[in-house]
């Protein structure tokens, strides 16, 4: 069950997905000033644990943003469904919300115009894709190793986030980490050239090497690594592509 009471572009929420497999909080925000749908972001966040909204009917639902969060509009995809086993649809959202005084969006889906089909990446990837984009979509761009192809649908480059610690293997050009350290979803196994490392700062242009259970990040400048605390500061990004 979805349950997002306000939704940025398909491309940003596909981004969301894509970078959190375990699911984030449920996130409720504000609509812009003027009662226009958000462009980008929100004025505040609020986030709610998806245990206590599970179960809610469609009805519940927007009962509670509107009297418990004050929610004053809601924006959702024409393909959004809410409430106790996705019982609500878009339309029925739109009139709770009229009922209860919220001002609703209903947004079209951003569809995938690239229409790529190389290595299979453009398959239908279940029984509701319609070639929109979304994060099913990014995933299965992913898992084929299709990097420029993920970068289309995403709309930027997809970065892979590492916890840095003492499991870290750092040699003079070359960092090794257990795959175990991934907080997102990698792209396939295999070898990606014109990646780019950052923690915090930009640390340079790297070659990624992913196999079963190891990543090999090899810097292109051999001394990138000689005055940064990676350790220190706790996470890499490698951005692909």
């Amino acid at each position: 069950m979805a349950v997002a009471a306000s939704v940025w572009a398909a491309r940003r929420a596909a981004a969301r997905a894509a970078s959190d497999e375990a699911g984030p909080p449920v996130r409720t925000g504000l609509p812009a000033a003027g009662g226009e749908a958000p462009t980008g972001s929100s004025d505040g966040a609020c986030p709610v644990e998806f245990s206590k909204v599970r179960y809610l009917t469609p009805r519940q639902f927007v009962e509670r943003l509107s009297k418990d969060l004050r929610i004053k509009g809601v924006v959702a995809g024409e393909n959004y469904r809410f409430g106790y086993k996705a019982s609500g649809d878009a339309a029925e959202l739109v009139k709770l919300c009229e009922e209860f005084g919220l001002s609703a969006f209903i947004v079209r889906p951003v569809m995938d115009t690239a229409k790529r089909s190389r290595n299979g990446a453009a398959a239908a990837i279940n029984s509701s894709d319609e070639g929109q984009v979304s994060s099913s979509r990014v995933r299965h761009a992913l898992a084929m190793g299709d990097m420029e192809y993920v970068c289309e649908l995403l709309g930027r480059k997809h970065r892979l986030v590492l916890t840095a610690d003492e499991g870290c293997c750092l040699e003079r050009n070359k960092i090794i980490l257990p795959k175990s350290h991934m907080l997102n979803m990698p792209p396939a196994e295999g070898s990606y050239d014109n990646c780019h490392l950052v923690n915090g700062e930009y640390l340079g242009p790297c070659r990624v090497i992913i196999n079963s259970d190891t990543i090999i990040i090899e810097m292109t400048d051999e001394n990138s690594l000689s005055q940064n605390p990676i350790v220190e500061v706790g996470q890499l990004g490698i951005e692909f592509g």
